[in-house]
């Protein structure tokens, strides 16, 4: 198993929800030091976070000295979206996270998401890291709002505010997402969503569904031509 990387059995590697600014001596809460302030977003992109992209130490491998003009990092409440998991295998060995439009059945109400507000370079960079993914504007029946003094001022919602600020983006998988029946399912630990695919593919895959084996790129093959063939891939809404 790789080393260079965490390991993918913690994915998404979840680190605590905090507004902010990420630049290249870390993550910090506050306007002091070198960079842009929180607020500072003008012709930054704003991308919502749904998986790893969430994590400051994702975001700092993936941007290394981009990280230079710093990233503010805002929190939100979102409504009319969900989290699932996309219908194929990382390259990394474990199955990534994808949002999915609608709330899941027996949704209590909005939940709390990271906001990551790109340069033109940080966006390009990023982009090109999710070659499984397709980045796409929140729909307006998607509702984005700011959270209050988490630092969230400004438009994160699918329109155009007055201030001419462009509505959060988000990475939506190229692959659908897993489920059955029509219906999504919803993120799981990666142990867990391994066993769901296990009972659901039969024993002749049971022993790839292991992370060590699902770097291999043939075992990755295998897997997803068994969950199309199982019916297992169903519709993310975009």
């Amino acid at each position: 198993m790789r080393t260079d990387h965490p390991d993918p059995r913690g994915y998404p590697w979840p680190e605590p929800a905090r507004s902010g600014v990420l630049g290249p001596s870390g993550f910090r809460v506050d306007d002091t030091g070198p960079g842009p302030r929180p607020d500072d977003r003008s012709g930054r992109t704003p991308v919502l976070a749904v998986g790893s992209n969430a994590a400051p130490s994702v975001l700092r491998a993936k941007l290394a000295e981009l990280l230079g003009t710093g990233v503010p990092i805002a929190l939100a409440t979102v409504e009319g979206l969900h989290v699932g998991h996309s219908a194929h295998v990382s390259a990394r060995g474990y199955v990534a996270a994808a949002p999915v439009r609608g709330a899941p059945v027996g949704a209590a109400g909005p939940r709390t998401f990271t906001v990551c507000w790109f340069d033109d370079a940080q966006l390009a960079r990023v982009d090109a890291s999710e070659p499984n993914y397709r980045r796409v504007t929140l729909p307006e029946d998607v509702s984005c709002r700011p959270v209050v003094g988490s630092g969230g001022t400004g438009v994160c919602d699918g329109s155009v505010g007055s201030s001419g600020s462009v509505g959060a983006q988000v990475y939506a998988s190229v692959h659908g997402v897993l489920g059955e029946d029509g219906r999504p399912l919803g993120l799981r630990r990666q142990e867990d969503v391994l066993a769901w695919l296990a009972d659901r593919l039969g024993p002749g895959l049971r022993s790839e569904l292991d992370h060590a084996r699902l770097v291999d790129p043939a075992v990755r093959e295998r897997v997803r031509d068994a969950v199309v063939a199982a019916g297992l891939v169903v519709r993310a809404g975009w």
